[in-house]
């Protein structure tokens, strides 16, 4: 559930390069969930990764591209944990129930990834316009495939009639609010929040009767 990512830059790397960039990336996300993104400087970053500030930059000329390196990782590694999880489903509803539960794991157990993202996103630096509008098509794109599951569970006879676009926007409401509730109570039942998210979800789709 994300858009296209990198639109051409992939050069060929070193195994070295590859590594030094995956711990700066790494360090940039510790960072920015620790002190918010205003104060994550290169010079913050280089700190934590026990590195100069030079080599950050080496590797990522401004902030903008390690922001968005930081957004390509962290919903590139959602995107494969849960399509992993969901592409084996026998039925819409069981494609929908898994998607919920997995997410909300998702959450818990990248809590740190999870934060960082928020605090990108809700960032009204310039340097962050490119990762807010990548996150902006990304939540479109969806809503896009929450509404085809929804059409096709409708087909199929297996969803009752509903509007699939207010449903895909619910869904992804309560997805979104998954982290905020996760961080701000961290003691929360993860297999009973996600049972009973998907639970509410896989009823209100339910044809009556079933």
């Amino acid at each position: 559930m994300q858009p296209e990512n990198r639109s051409g830059d992939q050069v060929r790397r070193s195994f070295i390069e590859e590594a030094r960039r995956a711990q700066i990336v790494r360090a940039a996300i510790e960072t920015i969930a620790e002190i918010g993104y205003a104060k994550a400087s290169f010079a913050q970053i280089a700190r934590r990764a026990g590195i100069s500030p030079g080599l950050i930059s080496y590797h990522f000329a401004k902030r903008e591209e390690l922001i968005m390196e930081v957004m390509f990782s962290v919903y590139g590694s959602m995107d494969r944990a849960l399509s992993d999880r969901t592409e084996d489903a026998a039925s819409c509803t069981e494609a929908l129930r898994a998607l919920i539960e997995n997410f909300v794991r998702y959450c818990a157990d990248h809590a740190v990834e999870m934060l960082a993202v928020a605090r990108i996103a809700a960032s009204g630096a310039n340097d962050a316009a490119k990762a807010r509008d990548w996150v902006d098509r990304g939540r479109e794109e969806a809503l896009t495939e929450l509404e085809e599951m929804f059409r096709e569970g409708q087909r199929a006879g297996e969803f009752r009639e509903f509007s699939p676009r207010v449903m895909a926007v619910s869904v992804l409401a309560a997805l979104e609010a998954t982290p905020v509730e996760l961080i701000a109570r961290p003691d929360t039942d993860i297999d009973a929040y996600a049972d009973e998210l998907a639970t509410m979800f896989e009823l209100a789709v339910r044809r009556p009767g079933d």
